[in-house]
């Protein structure tokens, strides 16, 4: 209930005359009409592992989610992200380091601290450009002017709000989502081994063995132009997302992801599935991965 303050010495009649002409509180920027009842739940997990053969772990991953209550709740707001570190030493492990962070710092900025502030949230287009700028400001904190280093790093985010998902992809980690029992892929990687299997060179099975199967076409800290892919799409009404590194889904197969994500145990618990099966397939790369379980 909310408290009204009032004099001591107010009478019974003052008060209630207070009480009764009191102003119904509306948010700034919103009208009784547009509230609305925002159900969406999500629950997250995150796992990063330096696998069974690297010295280091140059992955860095992050998980933000917001919820709220009350009349007038907040648009539900996860914030995702995976970023896989190449350069040897502590090229790879400082640039994903330094991606993961500003692209998060940067839509937490752009997006969720003005929702914090009773503004209108931007919209779809407008979320997808942010999505777009964050990346590209994780390029500039990556490399610089007059940086020297030789470290890059891949970058997938995916960012829930309301009942949309928005995804932003540099690189070979990926982004799926599993839908009433099928999982689909939400990226494509840029690689020289995918650019080869859509041009028909190479079947899937022989990229599994290929020799260059790690050059990437694109990453962040690796060139002066950066060509973003960003999608926007409605989240169904339940359902998991997995972000991970190519040292999961470059271990294990889309079926076997599959199959341990529809055991549906709960994203802690899918997340060691997932983690402990790249490790007994090899372990060759650091894994990471994050799970969301997502329902209206």
């Amino acid at each position: 209930m909310d408290k009204i303050p009032v004099e001591s010495d107010s009478s019974p009649t003052e008060i209630e005359e207070l009480v009764e002409t009191r102003p119904e509180r509306v948010p700034l920027g919103k009208q009784p009409d547009e509230i609305a009842d925002h159900g969406m739940s999500l629950h997250a997990a995150l796992r990063s592992d330096i696998g069974a053969v690297r010295e280091r772990n140059e992955d860095s991953c992050l998980m933000v989610s917001f919820a709220s209550g009350g009349h007038y709740p907040l648009l539900p707001f996860g914030l995702y992200l995976v970023a896989d570190g190449m350069g040897g030493h502590d090229g790879g492990e400082r640039a994903s380091r330094l991606a993961s962070r500003t692209a998060s710092r940067y839509l937490l900025q752009q997006i969720y601290l003005p929702l914090l502030r009773s503004e209108l949230p931007p919209s779809s287009a407008s979320v997808e450009e942010i999505m777009r700028e964050s990346v590209l400001a994780a390029h500039e904190a990556v490399h610089p002017p007059g940086y020297s280093g030789n470290g890059g790093t891949t970058l997938t985010i995916a960012l829930v709000l309301g009942q949309q998902l928005y995804l932003a992809h540099v690189g070979d980690s990926r982004a799926y989502w599993l839908v009433d029992g099928e999982l689909e892929p939400l990226t494509r990687d840029h690689s020289l081994v995918q650019r080869l299997q859509d041009a028909g060179k190479l079947t899937a099975e022989e990229a599994q063995n290929y020799e260059y199967r790690n050059v990437l076409r694109r990453a962040l800290g690796q060139e002066e132009e950066l060509e973003v892919d960003t999608t926007v799409l409605a989240l169904p009404p339940c359902g998991q997302l997995l972000l991970c590194s190519d040292g999961l889904c470059g271990q294990i197969s889309d079926s076997e992801i599959q199959r341990i994500m529809t055991e549906n145990k709960g994203p802690d618990q899918t997340a060691d599935k997932l983690v402990a099966a790249a490790l007994q397939a090899g372990g060759l790369d650091n894994i990471s991965a994050v799970v969301v379980e997502f329902d209206s």
